[in-house]
């Protein structure tokens, strides 16, 4: 039994271990994939917000590279003498606005340069670079793809116009930027390491971007352009790039007004990063309070086996206990008994043997109700006090009507023989004085609870009755008043159609369970 009682005990609380650390796996898996999708759509928001900001920025780049394109046009007027010093002051205020790294140029139609403000200028033909030969085959206005300058070897990008009078080609206005230009863009949107921002044409060529890539780059081919451009001028996604490898969430939006789109990239492995230090922060605090779960488990287990073994043992104990008990009631009831016969064995008047072996079976009847019932602190009152009525009157033969009204309550074991006794000999006295030969005889039995200890016995019969005070004292009298004493009460005889003794008794009872 104990071995059942404690792996009963280690089964609950190794499914109670179980159990605990399937919900905190469930809980921090739940966390953990809650926070990568807060974190992605962080990230998503990010790249969002920094494309809007490149964005705004290169509509700006366009506008002002523009302008000053416009006004250079103008500042050359209407005869184009970029060598007049009117007309070279006229194109240093047009230029005025620009970044302190932009540089302007302006060269004519067979490719010599006639004004510039690069101070390390070197004349060299350019005729064949894009932003050069386009205009010169009739578009208005060119933005060029990423370039490598022939000056220095830096990387660039440029706006140029077409210079013309009457129709005629007079040659092209330039203004060049460094892809520097985005440095101080990229710093003040904190994307943090791994991100990058950069500036397309539609076209899919790479026009700017920080940090640099080694070189003019064509994507052409690449998501954003096959699918992405065709359905939303807009958006997020997340792809490697093609630039440097790197895996990033990427947000773009076309720059209204030109063929340009801006770009910002937030790198994923940063913002993971950054969400994986967190996780291992919490897994630092929950962990250990899962160990000690484990911990309290296992001391949980060891208190059950203890505790197993102690219930097991005190389980022992009361069985044991419970059938000496059992035993010693039955051997008393079967002394009472032998005594009872022994009785019926003398030579005595026959009312004299019968008075003692009532009494004997009263007392008999006791020790019976605790070993029938294990009622060993206290016995069941309606039911103690009908196996005593019932054996009087069927010693006596008795007819008469018998009712009993007792409360359910418990009689302390100290009190249940003095009451048996008691019951016993009104009872008899009744049964042997009170002419139950009658056919309306009546003998009724009530006890009633008064206070938490004190309870009322009354015993009435419709008999004759009897003067109290010249009734003679004999034995059955001496054992009412001797009984009465142990159970700490008084009691009185009236007569009112018949005779009625009532009995104020302590019984040391407690409210009886329902069954």
């Amino acid at each position: 039994m104990v071995s059942k009682a404690i792996a009963s005990s280690s089964k609950a609380a190794i499914a109670f271990i179980i159990v605990t650390l399937l919900v905190y796996s469930a809980i921090v898996g739940s966390l953990i994939y809650q926070g990568i999708n807060e974190a992605g759509k962080r990230t998503e928001a990010s790249a969002i917000a920094a494309a809007k900001a490149v964005q705004i920025n290169t509509g700006w780049i366009v506008e002002v590279a523009a302008q000053a394109l416009r006004r250079m046009d103008s500042a050359l007027g209407r005869n184009a003498l970029p060598n007049d010093a009117s007309t070279l002051l006229s194109v240093r205020d047009a230029l005025e606005g620009l970044p302190a790294s932009a540089k302007a140029y302006i060269i004519r139609a067979d490719g010599e340069t006639l004004y510039t403000t690069d101070a390390a200028f070197k004349d060299i033909d350019i005729r064949d670079r894009d932003y050069f030969s386009v205009p010169a085959s009739g578009q208005h206005f060119y933005t060029s793809s990423l370039l490598i300058s022939r000056l220095d070897g830096s990387q660039i990008f440029t706006f140029s116009r077409r210079l013309e009078r009457n129709g005629e080609f007079l040659g092209v206005a330039v203004i060049s930027f460094g892809v520097d230009l985005l440095d101080e863009l990229f710093a003040s949107l904190d994307l943090g390491s791994g991100s990058a921002i950069s500036i397309l044409r539609s076209d899919g060529m790479l026009v700017a971007r920080h940090p640099p890539a080694e070189g003019p780059l064509d994507l052409s081919n690449y998501k954003l352009f096959t699918e992405l451009l065709p359905q939303a001028d807009s958006g997020v996604y997340t792809n490697t790039s093609p630039a440097d490898g790197v895996q990033r969430v990427v947000g773009y939006r076309t720059v209204p007004g030109t063929d340009l789109i801006a770009l910002a990239s937030v790198g994923t492995a940063e913002t993971m990063g950054r969400f994986w230090r967190g996780v291992r922060t919490f897994l630092a605090i929950i962990i250990p309070t899962i160990l000690a779960l484990a911990l309290s488990a296992v001391w949980i287990i060891r208190l059950l086996q203890r505790d197993g073994r102690r219930h097991e043992e005190l389980k022992s104990a009361l069985s044991t206990n419970t059938m000496l008990f059992r035993e010693i009631h039955h051997r008393v009831k079967n002394n009472m008994q032998s005594m009872q016969s022994l009785v019926r064995m003398q030579n005595l008047p026959e009312d004299v043997k019968t008075d003692i072996q009532l009494r004997f079976n009263a007392m008999a009847t006791v020790h019976e109700h605790m070993y029938n019932h294990d009622a060993y602190a206290a016995l069941d009152a309606p039911a103690f006090i009908t196996s005593i009525t019932e054996s009087l009157f069927r010693a006596y033969g008795s007819k008469a009507a018998r009712t009993l009204d007792i409360d359910p309550v418990t009689v302390s074991h100290e009190r249940a023989t003095p009451l048996a006794l008691l019951i016993n000999e009104v009872v008899t006295n009744a049964l042997k004085h009170a002419a139950f030969g009658r056919k309306d005889a009546t003998l009724s039995i009530s006890l009633k609870r008064l206070t938490d200890d004190t309870a009322r016995l009354v015993i009435a019969d419709n008999g004759p009755g009897f003067d109290a005070a010249t009734a003679p004292t004999g034995m059955g009298a001496r054992i009412i008043r001797g009984m009465v004493m142990q159970l700490e009460g008084t009691y009185a005889y009236t007569f009112d159609a018949g005779t009625v003794f009532s009995a104020d008794i302590h019984l040391g009872f407690t409210p009886a369970k329902s069954p």
